[in-house]
């Protein structure tokens, strides 16, 4: 059942309710943080902890949950890698840099959107009918605002940033501008792919685009990439050969690679 988005009146959207509050560890260092609607990412390390994305507002809450139960503190959070600016990714980023005081990183196309607390640009929907009937129910009906919230570290495609022992931050600038995946090539290589694709029923194109026929370069871009494991902000994450079925979606021409 499809899950509208409430307005910015409420303290928290309804995507973070039902959430699974117990972190699902992907791999040694690597855990996924169920925010409802959407996964956002962590990296434990012994020194610091560094979050993928923000959320919703109130997924705050949901990430010092996940903490608790991993035996860690908000404060340890240093850092927060964005993907892009849509709601799903970065409304929530205001709350978490309060409580954690962590800094944040993202492409300078989408951090300018942040800083001004706009979600979106004109964007077209993917082809097929259940991307149709999403964008029309669901994304439509999102907000197009939120807090605007400093960003301290603007990204350059191709930068490796000085976070969880470098980052390769790579621009796949088809769903967003400014939108970026990062390879962390520790624990056999884990992408974290944002909204570059989405991995629910099957591996195939993300449901929105500001530049479709960019997206689908963006992808043949990634499956030249060496990663073992691949985390969606959308779908589940692949473990073991990730690399090799963004090879397969490439091959298949972008259609879905079950």
């Amino acid at each position: 059942m499809l899950t509208l988005w409430p307005s910015l009146g409420g303290a928290e959207y309804k995507n973070t309710e039902g959430a699974v509050l117990t972190p699902e560890p992907l791999t040694e260092h690597v855990y996924r943080i169920d925010a409802g609607a959407l996964g956002i990412y962590l990296i434990a390390l012994p020194q610091n902890l560094v979050l993928v994305d923000a959320g919703f507002p109130g997924t705050m809450r949901l990430v010092a949950e996940a903490l608790e139960e991993l035996g860690r503190e908000p404060s340890e959070v240093t850092d927060i890698v964005l993907t892009h600016a849509h709601p799903d990714h970065a409304a929530g980023l205001a709350e978490i840099v309060e409580v954690t005081g962590a800094q944040a990183w993202m492409h300078a196309d989408d951090a300018a959107l942040v800083r001004a607390g706009r979600a979106y640009r004109p964007w077209t929907v993917a082809p097929g009918e259940h991307n149709r009937l999403f964008a029309e129910q669901v994304i439509k009906n999102s907000p197009t605002t939120y807090e605007p919230v400093p960003v301290d570290h603007d990204i350059v495609p191709g930068q490796t940033i000085d976070v969880a022992g470098g980052m390769r931050a790579i621009g796949t600038p088809g769903h967003t501008a400014g939108h970026l995946v990062y390879l962390w090539e520790r624990d056999g290589g884990v992408l974290f792919v944002g909204d570059a694709a989405k991995n629910e029923t099957c591996l195939e194109p993300a449901t929105i685009y500001e530049d479709f026929a960019q997206g689908l370069e963006d992808l043949t871009m990634i499956a030249d990439l060496d990663f073992e494991v691949a985390c969606f902000a959308h779908g589940a994450p692949i473990i073991g050969g990730a690399s090799l079925q963004f090879r397969r979606l490439r091959d298949d021409n972008g259609h879905c690679s079950a």
